[in-house]
This record gives structure tokens, C-alpha cells and sequence, in this order.
């Protein structure tokens, strides 16, 4: 069982930092990568997210982003607006709201995808196929175990 003492968790290799970091320096790389195209990087995920069945509501929308409920709110206007995404009511009970992208909106996921595998490509060039594997399994199982540890129900099911 891995543990971590203090001296591991120093500012320059801590973990947490380092995802932040990751996160944040290649969420700005691929907004860089697809700056004047129809969408956000931002609203491409939400979108993705949504295609891939990865989110159903507004509110796994807004834990998935890290947003706020309202600020979820006005992206979801935002995308049902230009015709990208759709809030589906059920017949059953008119207070479930299911999101759907339409089919505008999985065109347009698929037509910027390419910007932001070839983005993720650039930056993984330097490790082999195995290597960049092995990263997304590593970081699949410690997500699993996070939301787990945490008491977060898992969006998906990971195989390990």
C-alpha cells in the first residue's frame, strides 16, 4: 500500500497540486487550440460529457465541471440556445430534467474532438503508447478510489 509522508507531498510534488496544475495548464492549452471555433473548451466537455452518457442532469453537469448550480444553469442556456443541447423532461415526472445533446451538438463535439486528442498527442509525444495507457488506468483507479474514499457515487464504472 503506497503512502505518502510530508516530504513526498513538498509543494513542487504534490499530488493534488499537480493535478491542479495539469488541469488547468491543458484546459487552457486545448481553449488555445480551438479559440474562435463555435465553442468554449469548457462547453465542448459539457457537451461531450453529455453525448457520452457520462452526465444525465444538471446536477452531475455541475459536479463533473466543478461549477456552481447557477453558473451550470446559464451554460446549459447557453448550449440549448444555439441548438447544441436540449433539456428533456420526462413524461413520467415533469420534475426530472434529463440534458441531450441534439444532433447539431454531437456534430460539433465530433468536428473539435480532433483538436483536443491532437492537443493531449502534443503533450504525451515524449512517453510511449504503454506509458500514456498506463497514465489514464492510474489515474481512472485513483479517481475511483478518491470518490469512493470521499463518499462520491463514481460517474462510471472503471475496469481495472
Amino acid at each position: 500500500m503506497a503512502v505518502f509522508n510530508v516530504e513526498d507531498c513538498a509543494a513542487s510534488r504534490a499530488p493534488g497540486r499537480l493535478l491542479r496544475r495539469l488541469d488547468k495548464t491543458m484546459s487552457a492549452y486545448v481553449e488555445s487550440r480551438i479559440a474562435g471555433r463555435e465553442l468554449t473548451y469548457q462547453q465542448w466537455v459539457a457537451l461531450k460529457v453529455v453525448r457520452d452518457g457520462m452526465v444525465g442532469n444538471a446536477g452531475e453537469l455541475a459536479r463533473e465541471l466543478g461549477l456552481t448550480t447557477g453558473a451550470t444553469t446559464r451554460l446549459i442556456d447557453v448550449l440549448e440556445t444555439r441548438g447544441l443541447m436540449v433539456r428533456d423532461r420526462s413524461g413520467e415526472d415533469r420534475r426530472v430534467v434529463r440534458l441531450v445533446t441534439t444532433e447539431r451538438g454531437a456534430a460539433t463535439v465530433e468536428k473539435l474532438q480532433g483538436n483536443v486528442v491532437s492537443a493531449w498527442n502534443e503533450v504525451m509525444a515524449e512517453f510511449s503508447q504503454t506509458d500514456a495507457q498506463a497514465f489514464v488506468d492510474m489515474l481512472a483507479r485513483v479517481l475511483a478510489v478518491a470518490e469512493r474514499v470521499a463518499g462520491d457515487a463514481p460517474l462510471a464504472e472503471v475496469v481495472q
